[in-house]
């Protein structure tokens, strides 16, 4: 069971890596929509991801359960900050493409997509050893 508990946590990220993210996030118009509703499927996927992730840590190896926990509670703090910047901001679309606000977004954005990044190679790495 927690082997299954991790390949659909890693078949998520993939997912959401390479089909959800690249779509929506590549928009050249309306950067706003887009995001919004990145913001949402994230959030479900969160919430989602927690509960594989209890599954793997109680019936799987403890610290590796207890890191990748970490890893996409990392993930949930970015994701956090970021929706809290961007109410501040309000429109995105309404900064030039190289206002300082706007880089920072973009920055932290790709940070926040670079530590998924990072969760689904963990996952595949600690899915690979699991199935040997």
């Amino acid at each position: 069971m927690e082997k299954v508990a991790l390949a659909l946590y890693a078949g998520s990220l993939f997912l959401i890596l390479s089909a959800v993210a690249p779509v929506l996030l590549r928009t050249d118009r309306d950067k706003n929509l887009a995001g919004h509703f990145y913001g949402r499927i994230l959030n479900r996927f969160y919430k989602f991801a927690f509960f594989l992730l209890l599954v793997y840590l109680i019936l799987g190896e403890k610290w590796l359960g207890i890191l990748l926990l970490l890893g996409l509670s990392l993930n949930v703090a970015i994701s956090m900050w970021l929706r809290n910047y961007k109410r501040t901001l309000g429109n995105i679309e309404n900064y030039d493409f190289n206002s300082p606000q706007r880089v920072k977004f973009r920055k932290v954005s790709y940070l926040s997509t670079f530590v998924l990044f990072v969760n689904f190679i963990l996952t595949t790495i600690i899915l690979f050893k699991e199935v040997r």
